[in-house]
């Protein structure tokens, strides 16, 4: 983006961050539930400092592109319709996605390399202010380091600075606490090909495997669509292909969820017809437990709410997903051959069923796995596996469940 004199850019980043904070947060948080549970005032900051959060809210953006396009609009207030556009503040979606997706990936190395969860503070906080008045020139000169005691940047700062230029899409942001792990070295030798690497696996073997780099995933035949991020779902551009529209959000439509199999929409089945869940995808980089935000936007699918108990509540249902050993998911997944969509279903109606104690105990960490086998085998006998609906599972399992003993909560 064009270089602006300091206090153009503050003002610009400014009105960028009210924005983000007043308008776009008040329809985000129809989508996402969970922002209705943080302050007013601060969304913004909270949602920068949880990757997975905002990784949900950018996922909710493109799959309603039309519930923000009175914010998307030009300083003649006329709806943009290419990403790389001028909006009113005077930057592009697509700039506003980098500056979003730089924010979130500088504070968790922060934190995470450094130890420092203080917000971030100068152009990404007070930088309209900082610049101006007496107060503002006297802070500068008495905060001002000698050369000869120069601050030392620290380690989160130095693979911040070494990845900055290639944190560009919204995608990148469920990849940010992957990215933290791998050293400035091998940020800088990779470049921009780090961007082949779009799922968290990848990232784990490039930091596993430095002196030869892995060959990226194969995504459609390797991984559900329905999880692929769309920059890597996107055709190759072609000679004389028009620009993409804003409401791609830089990435594109959200294709059906996998139940949805009806018509041209649907997602192409994984090699062999196979659309089980991923286990290197929804399991926690120790393998104990479901990640649960993996599920984030699987539990926000009509479809699936419809078969859930308590789906209002959908930031606990979330959490209870957490619950579930490593375990007991890979019987599930192996033996049944589940979607994510049909485990999400399952574990939360059985946890319902079962409470939480009995719940931890049986498929827990580290679960009853004699306990879950039986379980599977009656599955089996009942016939469940990947084409069955979500429907037919959750009568299965209130069926089965349904005189189950509850240890005293």
């Amino acid at each position: 983006m064009p270089r602006l004199p300091s206090e153009a850019q503050a003002r610009i980043v400014r009105q960028i961050n009210l924005t983000l904070e007043g308008p776009v947060a008040e329809v985000m948080a129809q989508l996402v539930p969970e922002l209705k549970k943080l302050p007013r005032r601060g969304v913004l900051q909270c949602v920068l400092d949880d990757p997975d959060l905002l990784d949900s809210c950018f996922k909710a953006f493109r799959a309603n592109p039309e519930r923000f396009r009175q914010l998307l609009v030009d300083k003649h207030d006329v709806p943009v319709e290419q990403a790389d556009a001028l909006l009113a503040c005077g930057r592009s979606l697509d700039d506003v996605v980098a500056m979003v997706v730089r924010t979130c990936a500088k504070r968790h190395f922060r934190k995470r390399l450094d130890g420092d969860s203080r917000p971030l503070k100068g152009g990404e906080r007070d930088a309209a202010t900082a610049n101006k008045g007496l107060l503002g020139k006297l802070m500068r000169l008495l905060s001002r380091p000698t050369p000869s005691k120069a601050a030392k940047r620290s380690r989160g700062e130095v693979l911040y600075d070494a990845m900055q230029e290639h944190l560009v899409h919204d995608w990148q942001v469920a990849l940010v606490p992957e990215y933290s792990t791998l050293s400035p070295a091998l940020v800088k030798r990779l470049g921009k090909r780090i961007l082949d690497y779009k799922v968290p696996e990848d990232i784990r073997r490039l930091k596993e495997n430095p002196a030869e780099l892995p060959t990226p995933s194969t995504l459609p035949e390797t991984i559900p669509s329905f999880l692929v991020p769309p920059a890597a779902r996107a055709e190759p551009a072609k000679a004389g292909d028009k620009p993409k529209a804003a409401a791609a959000i830089s990435g594109g439509t959200v294709p059906a969820p996998v139940h949805e199999v009806k018509g041209a929409a649907a997602p192409a089945p994984a090699a062999g017809g196979d659309r089980r869940a991923r286990i290197a995808d929804i399991l926690t980089p120790d393998g104990k437990r479901l990640r649960s935000a993996a599920f984030t936007m699987i539990l926000l699918d009509p479809v699936v709410r419809a078969e859930l108990p308590n789906a209002d509540q959908t930031v606990r249902i979330t959490g209870l997903l957490a619950e579930v050993g490593g375990l007991s998911t890979k019987m599930l997944v192996g033996e049944l051959g589940l979607r994510m969509d049909q485990l999400a279903v399952m574990t939360l109606v059985i946890y319902d069923l079962m409470g939480e104690e009995m719940f931890k105990r049986s498929f827990g960490i580290p679960g009853n796995l004699e306990y879950v086998s039986k379980y599977v085998e009656r599955a089996k006998a009942a016939g469940i596996g990947q084409d069955t609906s979500l429907g037919e599972i959750s009568a299965f399992v209130r069926k089965t469940f349904a005189n189950a003993p509850r240890a005293a909560q």
